[in-house]
This record gives structure tokens, C-alpha cells and sequence, in this order.
């Protein structure tokens, strides 16, 4: 079957990763105001930067407003506090202890846009760390109200109304009104997000061996510039002679249908979010050629497994400076203007070396070892890029394109 990677970082499924026997203890302090914090629930939970599990989770509870225990050795800690229907969350790196003051509430309403009450809509409250606190239902008035939440921190509320997303952000102890406007399935609405580096990514995947042709992984953060929500189709182009076999939207596998313009993708947007989408499809030969239908700050091409330097490119392209071998544009890309790379004759040595011998079951790692490879005829889908995954140049090129910032240099 095929399959996408797809990581929620959320306590109950962080991937475990091996860790030092070494053991750390956290603590804490947690207040209620007008109340007591004792009989809460704590979990800790040792994690590495990217917040995968790195040890085994610790579990007690608040006993004179205080909490203490210990846990491996680890880059970060996830505390967990769970008090009267509400989960509030601590990410402690360089510390190991930490304090949770609870005393604010949130309350509101959701109207349709002529202002009526829209009642049993569910609500999610998610903090600034983008865990979700609590959820709530409005009422029969359309109102909602959450407690207690902590007074200094800033909050997010998702509410979905007929499978369409509303968002607003607010603080403690702050009323307000979300009103479903209905919405728009224009997609001139969406842009190229400027604001996320790199928000146009093509990953060559190579073959596994030298009569393969090379996959590609395609994706593209937009933003809904509109004042409503976005329901509707976004077109992600493809080489007119290459076959899809995958769609994304938000990192999780989706249904596409293939037209004459690349991978339809069917997606709802919140009114100033974003979403990002992405298409994975099999080349017929060495040669990549695409027309973006969306202008883009920038763009950036992964080539692992080829020398950049010998792949033979457009003139809007140049090769990057970072450690895994890719081409940035050299400058904005206009809507229409396509880009071009060549193979031929690029494959590193290594990679050449590797993939002409698999029968050697050493599993050693090289570039075409660690790279998630695949095509409509293997069943798998390479990995998103962009994406916090464990796995060698799936993660490689998510850590390097998140701290390179690959963006053309001003000068």
C-alpha cells in the first residue's frame, strides 16, 4: 500500500529514539486561582529538539501545588499538566523546572454571517505551542465558554462548521465572536506564502538502479489571502509527460485527480492560513521541466543523490550553498516561467556506485541508501520534504531547508 509519513507531535505518538540511561529530575509548581491544582494530573516526557519521544514518560500528580520526577536525560522536556477537563503544556529546554498558573477563562459565540447562533459547533482552544487545551460545543445560543486557562498566554480558537475551518486568536479572560462567513472557492485567493522559506520545494528522488527514472516530490505552502475561508480545488502543475501516483495536503496522504493542468487537489483554507499541498509523480526520462501557475519568492530544488554542479539547469536556477545538494532560484519566480533540470550524466559517484550493487546487503549509508525512494511501480511514496520526519535525507532535507532560510541573498 502506498504511504506518507505523517508526524503529529503529540505526546501519545512521539517516535522513541535511543537515549543515555542518564536520569534528570523535572518539577514544577501549579496554581489555580480561587482553587487548588492538587490531584492534577503530570506527565513529563523526555524529547529530542524536534519533540520525538527520547525516553519514557514519567507520570504523578500535583501534591501541594508541586510536582516532581525524574526522567532520561534528554534536549527538551514535555510537561503535561491535566486539571478539570483542560491539558495545558510546558516545552522546557535548558531548564528543568517549570510553573503553570491557571486562572483565565475564554468565552464567545459562533454566528452564521447574518448573526444567527450556530449551535453544536465544536470548538478547539490550542495554545501558542499548537497543543490543543480543550475542546468545547456551543450551546443552543451559540456560545462556548473554557476554564481555566493560563492569563498570560495567547490562544488559538478552531472552530468547523459544516466541515469548513474558522479560526480566531485571543487571550484569557477575552470574549469574542466568530462569525462563519461562507466560503470562497475562488482560488485567486491563493498565494505562495512569502513568509515561509522555502514555500516551493521540488525533491528529486533518483532510482534505484540505473534503468529507473527518477521521482519527484512536489510541494507548495499557499496562503488564503481572502477574509473567509477557502473550499475549493488548487491545480499543483507537473511535467505534461510524468505520472502521479500521490497527493498531499498538510502532510497526510489525499485523494488527487490528474488533469491537463498537473494533480488537482481539493482543500479548505481558514481566512488569512495557510495549507500546503504537494503532488508525487515518476519522470519518463532524465529531464524535468515545469510551468508554475503561481508566482513564488523563491524556489528550491533537492537533488540528493546528484552533483548540482553537473546538473545541467534553467539560467533562473543556481546551485545552493547548504549540506544537502540542491538548486535555488535567483530570485522571485513569476506565474508562467518554468524551470528545467537535466540528469543526465549528474548521479554522484557514491550514489552511481551504490545503486549499481544491491545485492550487497550491507545497508550502509550513502545518498541513494538514506534517500526514501520509490515510484508507481514500488508502491511508495518518498517522503514530503519540509517535514519534522525520522529517516535520513527525508529529515536531512528538513532540517537543512528550515535552517538555511534558502531565499536568494538580498544583494
Amino acid at each position: 500500500m502506498k504511504r506518507v509519513l505523517v508526524v503529529l507531535v503529540v505526546l501519545s505518538c512521539l517516535a522513541t529514539v535511543p537515549t543515555a540511561s542518564a536520569a534528570t529530575s523535572i518539577s514544577g509548581t501549579v496554581t489555580v486561582e480561587n482553587g487548588t491544582a492538587d490531584g492534577a494530573r503530570v506527565t513529563v516526557v523526555p524529547a529530542t529538539q524536534t519533540l520525538q519521544r527520547a525516553g519514557e514518560s514519567a507520570r504523578t500528580t500535583v501534591r501541594d501545588s508541586s510536582f516532581s520526577v525524574e526522567v532520561a536525560d534528554a534536549p527538551r522536556y514535555v510537561v503535561r499538566v491535566e486539571y478539570d477537563g483542560t491539558t495545558h503544556y510546558e516545552v522546557l529546554q535548558n531548564a528543568t523546572r517549570t510553573r503553570i498558573d491557571l486562572g483565565g477563562t475564554l468565552d464567545g459565540r459562533v454566528v452564521d454571517d447574518d448573526g444567527t447562533p450556530l449551535s453544536g459547533v465544536s470548538v478547539d482552544v490550542i495554545d501558542e505551542g499548537g497543543f490543543v487545551v480543550t475542546t468545547a460545543e456551543t450551546g443552543a445560543d451559540g456560545t462556548f465558554a473554557v476554564g481555566p486557562v493560563e492569563p498570560n498566554e495567547t490562544y488559538q480558537l478552531r472552530a468547523t462548521v459544516d466541515g469548513v475551518p474558522y479560526r480566531r486568536t485571543v487571550t484569557a479572560n477575552e470574549s469574542v465572536t466568530m462569525t462563519a462567513r461562507p466560503p470562497t472557492s475562488n482560488a485567486s485567493a491563493l498565494h505562495v506564502a512569502p513568509e515561509t522559506r522555502p514555500a516551493y520545494v521540488l525533491q528529486v528522488v533518483p532510482p534505484r538502479n540505473a534503468s529507473g527514472v527518477p521521482s519527484v516530490v512536489q510541494t507548495v505552502t499557499l496562503r488564503n489571502t481572502a477574509d473567509r475561508p477557502f473550499a475549493g480545488s488548487v491545480t499543483i502543475p507537473v511535467p505534461a509527460n510524468a505520472t502521479p501516483y500521490a497527493g498531499m495536503v498538510d502532510n497526510r496522504e489525499a485523494e488527487y485527480r490528474r488533469t491537463d493542468a498537473g494533480v488537482r487537489l481539493d482543500v479548505t483554507v481558514p481566512a488569512n492560513g495557510t495549507v500546503r499541498v504537494g503532488a508525487a509523480y515518476d519522470l519518463t526520462g532524465q529531464t524535468l521541466t515545469t510551468t508554475l501557475r503561481r508566482d513564488a519568492p523563491s524556489l528550491t530544488v533537492v537533488v540528493q543523490g546528484y552533483d548540482p554542479n553537473a546538473v545541467d539547469h534553467s539560467s533562473n536556477l543556481r546551485v545552493g550553498d547548504a549540506p544537502v545538494s540542491l538548486l535555488v532560484s535567483d530570485g522571485p519566480v513569476a506565474a508562467g516561467e518554468s524551470i528545467r533540470l537535466d540528469l543526465e550524466g549528474a548521479r554522484s559517484q557514491q550514489a552511481t556506485a551504490v545503486s549499481g550493487d544491491e545485492s550487497d546487503g550491507t545497508g550502509a549509508s550513502t545518498d541513494v541508501d538514506a534517500a526514501s525512494t520509490g515510484s508507481a511501480e514500488s508502491n511508495t511514496i518518498p517522503s514530503f520534504p519540509g517535514v519534522e520526519i525520522l529517516g535520513a535525507v527525508g529529515g536531512m532535507v528538513a532540517v537543512a531547508l528550515v535552517g538555511y532560510r534558502l531565499a536568494p541573498d538580498d544583494g
